[in-house]
């Protein structure tokens, strides 16, 4: 996933809806935090998002993310 990109929450069952587009990439992960399986950060603008929840953006784990559609402009 690259800046950009148009991401949801992979959970859409506690989560209906929740999306957003990746603005900010973590610098490069680090050999032991790959060693102990830790996945990279991307930093997500939220712009659709249930009503309980009260966050518009953070860091949040690639792994917990699905890619919806790239940014890329051909």
């Amino acid at each position: 996933m690259k800046i950009g990109d148009m991401v949801q929450w992979r959970d859409q069952r506690n989560y209906p809806g929740l999306c957003g587009i990746v603005t900010k990439e973590s610098p490069a992960q680090s050999v032991g935090a790959s060693l102990r399986g830790e996945t990279r950060e991307i930093f997500v603008h939220w712009t659709n998002f249930p009503k309980d929840y009260g966050v518009g953006a953070g860091w949040e784990k690639v792994s917990a993310l699905q890619l919806l559609s790239t940014g890329e402009i051909k």
